[in-house]
C-alpha cells in the first residue's frame, strides 16, 4: 500500500512524511503539489494508494475539487481521504463530508502528530 500526499506546501509535505516516518511507516509515500498531478499519480498508481492525505487550498486544481472527482470515479472511490488543511472551518468541514460522506478524516493545520496518527492508524495495512 502506498500513501499519496497532496498539497501545494513542499513545507508541509516534508513535515507530513517526516511525521509519518518518524512514527514507523514504512508504506511508499507518493507527493503531488496539486491536485493535477495527484490525478496522474492516481492515474498510473490508483490500484496500490491506499490512503490520500489532502490540503484543501493548492493552485490549478483545489483538495475539495480532487476529492470530488475522486468520488465519481468507482476506482478511486474506494480509496480513503483524510482531509489535512488550514481551512478548518465548520463550514468547510460540513463541505468536505458533502462532498465525500466516507470521508476518512479532517486534521486541521497545525495538527499534533498523535492525532495525524490516530486517523491513518485503521487505515494502514
Amino acid at each position: 500500500m502506498k500513501i499519496l500526499v497532496v498539497d501545494d506546501s513542499l513545507l508541509d509535505r516534508k513535515l507530513l512524511v517526516r511525521v509519518l516516518m518518524k512514527s514507523g511507516i514504512t508504506q511508499e509515500i507518493l507527493q503531488a503539489e496539486d491536485g493535477e498531478k495527484a490525478m496522474e499519480i492516481l492515474a498510473v498508481n490508483y490500484l496500490d494508494i491506499g490512503l490520500v492525505l489532502l490540503d484543501w487550498q493548492m493552485p490549478k486544481v483545489s483538495g475539495i475539487e480532487l476529492m470530488a472527482g475522486m468520488v465519481k470515479i468507482p476506482e478511486l472511490s474506494r480509496i480513503p481521504i483524510i482531509m489535512v488543511t488550514a481551512s478548518g472551518s465548520d463550514e468547510n468541514k460540513r463541505m468536505a463530508n458533502q462532498v465525500n460522506p466516507k470521508l476518512a478524516g479532517f486534521l486541521v493545520k497545525p495538527y499534533k502528530p498523535e492525532d495525524l496518527m490516530a486517523a491513518i492508524k485503521p487505515y494502514l495495512s
